[in-house]
């Protein structure tokens, strides 16, 4: 089922290839996707979006935290994460079968795409957070 998706990617343009891990990975408008899954559950399936934004500080981390905070609580199934010194953005889901990518990726890629807009803004825009967002309870 894999092979038939990176076929139909490749028709639609996308110059995708199959990854040593077994996902779909491909470039759009300049960015690195990889549709993942998961042969422990057939049914769970993400696209990721890599390496968003560069996390240069601690204080760039409190507030890369934040920023994924408000989008896990503003988007459905958006997840944004830190991996490393790195902020992810994915769309996760659960799918009878893979094949169903071919209606959803269009549409999963532009709730990446909004996503990454917001985070950019929550990044760039938002005020410094304190060292302790809340007071410790005694």
């Amino acid at each position: 089922m894999i092979e038939q998706l990176l076929h139909h990617l490749r028709h639609d343009g996308f110059q995708a290839e199959l990854d040593d891990d077994g996902d779909l990975a491909f470039r759009y408008e300049g960015k690195h996707y990889a549709l993942c899954f998961d042969a422990d559950d057939p049914m769970f399936t993400k696209l990721i979006l890599p390496n968003v934004w560069e996390i240069d500080s601690q204080t760039e981390y409190q507030r890369a935290l934040a920023a994924a905070d408000y989008l896990n609580r503003r988007l459905k199934l958006l997840k944004a994460y830190t991996m490393r010194d790195q902020l992810w953005l994915s769309v996760e889901m659960w799918m009878a079968d893979p094949a169903g990518w071919q209606l959803l990726l269009p549409r999963a890629i532009r709730l990446l795409a909004h996503g990454l807009h917001l985070l950019t803004e929550q990044m760039r825009d938002a005020p410094a957070l304190p060292a302790a967002p809340f007071a410790a309870v005694n």
